[in-house]
């Protein structure tokens, strides 16, 4: 009975030290700190842009919210990657993520330019949850090799036409002037005759009488000083520009590399960030109308029913934008399916703007210009 006992409590002595000694490894490792990912950011602008501003917040709440577990280098004006090197540059892992433009890789988003056509959207708030919406489900293979982040455009609703001399008040008006724009066929559908000017280069050409005007969004008339030589501001009221898409990517298999709950903080920050993006483009362009106004330039909205008129002049355009992407090997039923799609989350998220205390740009722009 004696030795019964003694081998009782020495199997208890045993079970309680392999318990203590479990105890102390498991809270070896509860308190061992987590190892923190560090990630490298890359913006093409200089950090003074507003956009880049904002994009530094971005990271920052990235941060922020994942308690310090990610640390993100910014790396700002293009130090690390150049707009034009951007999207192969974090697809090859020269940076886990960056800020790009589709317009810097010509050819490369057929699919993705769908969303890029002239829409209702009626701010920027609008358009870039809408393409968010529309990449997102459709995960073309051209974003194969990284992992989107964030979209965002200017609103297609509120371009302005800034002429050095001579107002446009009607279509007629734009008949043989030489125009600057992103877009020649848009513009040319207008009436307009194309010039390839450099952006650095239109202050100069517009106050010589080179170049009679610029075609596209607002910011230019502050950023770029645009509102000293153009005096003259026509804002379309009509979706005839198309929004072109600026995204924020990360490398696809940094992303893989994240852990699921550290995944869902970057969605969760990015699909806000989304809003604030396209609210900052919206910021910019009621900077360049008051910039315009403060220098003594004419701010003048075209009527309804002429801007029905140059929505009907581009009309063409948009059809044959959809017809070049069947030509080139998409399938017609697809495009067709996938512009339906993009024009009903436009006027989904039109109807979601009040609700979320978000002014139509153009309300915002005729209040800036009074």
């Amino acid at each position: 009975m004696a030795r019964r006992k003694i081998a009782m409590t020495g199997c208890l002595s045993i079970l309680c030290t392999a318990i203590l000694i479990g105890g102390l490894v498991q809270g070896a490792y509860a308190q061992a700190p987590a190892k923190q990912i560090k990630l490298t950011y890359a913006l093409f602008q200089p950090a003074t842009a507003a956009l880049s501003k904002v994009q530094t917040e971005f990271a920052q709440e990235l941060e922020k919210r994942t308690n310090g577990r990610v640390q993100i280098q910014v790396m700002q004006g293009g130090s690390l990657l150049g707009a034009p090197a951007m999207f192969q540059g974090i697809k090859n892992g020269i940076a886990d993520m960056g800020n790009g433009i589709t317009s810097y890789s010509p050819g490369n988003f057929p699919f993705t330019s769908i969303a890029e056509l002239p829409s209702a959207a009626q701010s920027g708030w609008v358009v870039s949850y809408a393409m968010y919406d529309f990449v997102t489900k459709y995960q073309p293979k051209e974003w194969d090799g990284v992992h989107l982040l964030t979209t965002v455009s200017s609103a297609a609703d509120a371009m302005g036409l800034g002429m050095g001399k001579v107002p446009v008040r009607k279509l007629e008006d734009l008949k043989g002037k030489s125009i600057r724009t992103n877009h020649a066929d848009i513009t040319a559908a207008l009436g307009a005759t194309i010039k390839d000017v450099p952006m650095a280069e239109v202050f100069d050409a517009v106050s010589k009488g080179v170049l009679d005007g610029v075609h596209g969004s607002l910011e230019p008339f502050r950023a770029w000083k645009l509102g000293d030589v153009c005096k003259q501001v026509t804002v379309n009221t009509a979706p005839v520009q198309p929004s072109i898409l600026w995204y924020n990517i990360m490398n696809k298999n940094k992303w893989n590399s994240l852990p699921p709950d550290i995944q869902k903080t970057f969605t969760d920050v990015s699909k806000e960030y989304v809003g604030k993006l396209g609210l900052t483009w919206d910021d910019q362009g009621v900077a360049g109308v008051e910039y315009s106004k403060s220098v003594g330039g004419a701010v003048y909205f075209l009527p309804k029913e002429e801007a029905a008129r140059w929505q009907q002049a581009i009309m063409p355009v948009v059809d044959a934008r959809l017809k070049a992407l069947v030509a080139k090997g998409l399938n017609k039923k697809e495009v067709d399916d996938a512009w339906a799609f993009f024009k009903s989350r436009v006027e989904y998220w039109n109807g979601q703007q009040a609700k979320n205390s978000i002014t139509p740009l153009v309300a915002r722009l005729e209040k800036a210009s009074k």
